[in-house]
């Protein structure tokens, strides 16, 4: 099997682009936490779908993902896109420009409230930066 068609090992280089040496393999023990192979297996390969930049930038896609989940109500998973996107070097006014965007699709109080959610996640992020994601990356000792 190749690193294209193996989910672990796409996911394993994706997460090792866009985070660092090593960050893969923590958040493969992330994803073990999930007890359904299924789920896991599909998780998995939703990465090498992230990694094909041929008509959405990685960025683009994370962006997609924060709007769409907070327009959802998944504020969690949401805030973890928003950190991502700050790795990546998007500006904080740009995922602040979507969520108020986001009133025009869902409304003033929903889009409010992912506001306040992303405007949490800016501040952890600018706070303690990846360590604010450790959720997806456990370290070694935290393996379940």
């Amino acid at each position: 099997m190749s690193a294209a068609t193996d989910p672990v090992q796409s996911t394993v280089e994706y997460v090792d682009r866009l985070f660092g040496e090593g960050m893969g393999e923590r958040h493969l023990r992330f994803l073990e936490r999930l007890p359904n192979e299924h789920l896991r297996e599909m998780i998995l390969r939703y990465h090498a779908v992230e990694s094909d930049t041929t008509w959405l930038s990685i960025e683009e896609n994370y962006l997609l993902g924060m709007c769409t989940l907070c327009a959802t109500g998944n504020y969690d998973t949401a805030a973890m896109f928003a950190k991502t996107l700050l790795h990546l070097g998007a500006p904080k006014q740009k995922l602040m420009e979507a969520c108020g965007r986001l009133a025009m699709w869902v409304g003033g109080l929903p889009a409010a409230e992912a506001s306040f959610r992303i405007q949490k996640a800016i501040r952890e992020y600018e706070r303690s930066g990846v360590e604010s994601m450790a959720l997806w990356f456990p370290a070694p000792e935290e393996r379940p």
